[in-house]
């Protein structure tokens, strides 16, 4: 039987992606440095960080999904980045495992057409040149040591569950707080976002499908809608919602880390972010879940845990 290995399994992608492994009846191992609650998964616990413990983690695996989260600092990101990704591919390599990559789409930088798999890398952010450098590190370990690695793709990510997502916590988290839910910057523009339970889904599917084996995948994501319409969906009332200004971020940036690191990231609201899924929902047959549906789930499990 394929052993299924998920770097990073404590995570709402980790966790997801178990989940649907899970239900296409394949045998999961997780793996974190804590432990898991989940009584009926396999769990190795592990630092990715460190060379020894990863490559004892990753023995015999035939397929790895690097799920890892750090915390939104680019400096944790230029830190621990490059260090978890070497220490992956080299355990890869060392087994023939195949790895699947969950990346988002930092390194693409701004641009106001539709992002598809053939948007060019160009990176307008530090944390996209965090992200661009790691994909020429798997590049360059599939072209010059022949790792087998696929790579799946998203927006930014919403769902049930979803603590770190920037929808979760300024609309979901408020409106279940009893709060106007809050957009950033310009709610009139196009914004994807993609539901958490479809990108387990879509992971499991590039690592069980050969079809899917050594390219890039934009993961199903529904079309984009505006801040304005995401926000009406969580509440019913077009009108009761609030935008967070440039300057209002700023100001904030003085006293918080979290809204420093978020100000580089402007570009992602203040113009059109759309991301086109087509080539995996045709190739896969698979469609994305519409976001009525995702927001009304990620808000019955907020409130089941107030």
């Amino acid at each position: 039987m394929t052993t299924h290995l998920i770097l990073g399994s404590n995570g709402v992608v980790g966790r997801e992606t178990i989940a649907a492994l899970r239900a296409g009846g394949h045998s999961v191992t997780a793996v974190s440095r804590t432990t898991s609650s989940d009584s009926e998964v396999t769990h190795i616990a592990a630092d990715l960080r460190d060379a020894a413990s990863a490559s004892r983690a990753m023995q015999g695996a035939d397929v790895a999904y690097l799920t890892v989260g750090l915390p939104y600092s680019t400096r944790a990101w230029r830190r621990d980045w490059p260090v978890l990704l070497r220490n992956a591919i080299d355990g890869c390599l060392a087994n023939g495992t195949h790895l699947v990559y969950f990346d988002n789409v930092y390194a693409y930088g701004r641009t106001d057409a539709p992002m598809t798999e053939s948007t060019p890398i160009r990176p307008t952010s530090r944390k996209g040149e965090v992200r661009a450098g790691l994909l020429r590190m798997l590049d360059a370990a599939r072209d010059e040591h022949g790792l087998d690695v696929t790579v799946g793709r998203s927006a930014d990510f919403y769902g049930p569950g979803a603590s770190t997502s920037a929808f979760n916590m300024f609309a979901i988290d408020r409106v279940t707080a009893g709060k106007p839910p809050t957009w950033l910057f310009d709610a009139s523009q196009p914004h994807s976002m993609t539901y958490t339970p479809d990108i387990g889904a879509a992971l499991a599917v590039l690592g069980t499908d050969d079809r899917a084996r050594g390219r890039v995948w934009h993961l199903p994501t529904a079309p984009a809608l505006t801040g304005e319409q995401y926000l009406a969906l969580t509440t019913g009332d077009r009108l009761r919602h609030r935008t967070m200004s440039m300057g209002t971020m700023r100001f904030g940036s003085l006293f918080s880390s979290a809204a420093r690191e978020t100000l580089e990231m402007a570009y992602q609201y203040t113009g059109p972010y759309e991301f086109d899924s087509t080539a995996f929902e045709r190739t896969f047959g698979v469609a994305p879940t519409p976001y009525v549906e995702g927001i009304a789930a990620s808000l019955g499990r907020a409130t089941a845990r107030t």
